[in-house]
């Protein structure tokens, strides 16, 4: 994966006291009816908010409307929503996931996916989370939707798609088994050393970043990430 080196490099965070923090439990609801329903956006909208109202998925809301890695949306733009994601996803993500492996393999590839560690399963699940957080602000020892520093976020979106990671940055280089560019998924995690993300995909992760610059989507720019397969 190609990357460029941004003229202004972000800080370097140094990883705060460990604060103990509980995973939050799953619960799997039986799946509902999918349907779609149609919304007008008004002030005060996410995506994450209208997943949350219709019983629908961030990435669902995305891809029925064709919205970018950052879903922004406009005040006064009507959106459709597909219902009954939520259950659907949680249900099929296994079943999902291997049929796009099965699509996606080539005899030519095949060697190279057998060295790989197995995808993971859960990487829908931990992005639909994350995204429900864009805009929170950046605290430095933060570890709820309060604020969050960058290693607070990621363990607790992880936390709630059930997966327990350690606090720290430097610990959460260990948490997994590292990838490489190539065949890192949406939902690994994006390392360097001070720094910690979640990975989109295309280029891009998402992030608490520093001070002043709300958790949001951003292009990979530093130089040599490690990709992390976690669960």
């Amino acid at each position: 994966m190609a990357t460029t080196t941004a003229s202004a490099m972000e800080p370097v965070h140094p990883d705060p006291p460990v604060v103990d923090t509980q995973a939050a439990a799953t619960t799997q609801a039986s799946s509902p009816a999918v349907g779609e329903v149609t919304h007008t956006v008004v002030s005060g909208d996410t995506v994450g908010k209208l997943a949350q109202r219709y019983d629908s998925t961030i990435s669902a809301i995305i891809a029925a409307n064709g919205l970018n890695a950052q879903a922004l949306i406009i005040v006064g733009e009507v959106l459709t929503i597909p219902q009954g994601q939520a259950g659907v996803s949680a249900a099929t993500a296994t079943s999902t996931a291997t049929g796009i492996e099965r699509e996606t393999t080539s005899a030519s590839r095949s060697a190279a996916r057998s060295e790989a560690p197995p995808a993971s399963t859960s990487g829908n699940a931990v992005l639909d989370i994350a995204y429900r957080y864009i805009g929170t602000p950046y605290v430095w020892g933060g570890s709820t939707p309060a604020g969050f520093d960058c290693s607070g976020f990621t363990q607790y979106v992880y936390a709630q798609a059930g997966i327990s990671i350690p606090r720290s940055s430097a610990a959460q280089r260990n948490a997994g088994t590292q990838v490489s560019a190539s065949q890192a998924q949406p939902g690994d995690l994006v390392w360097w050393p001070g720094h910690v993300g979640i990975y989109v995909g295309d280029g891009q992760y998402i992030a608490a970043f520093s001070p002043g610059n709300p958790l949001s989507v951003r292009d990979i720019y530093k130089a040599n990430p490690t990709f992390i397969r976690v669960g």
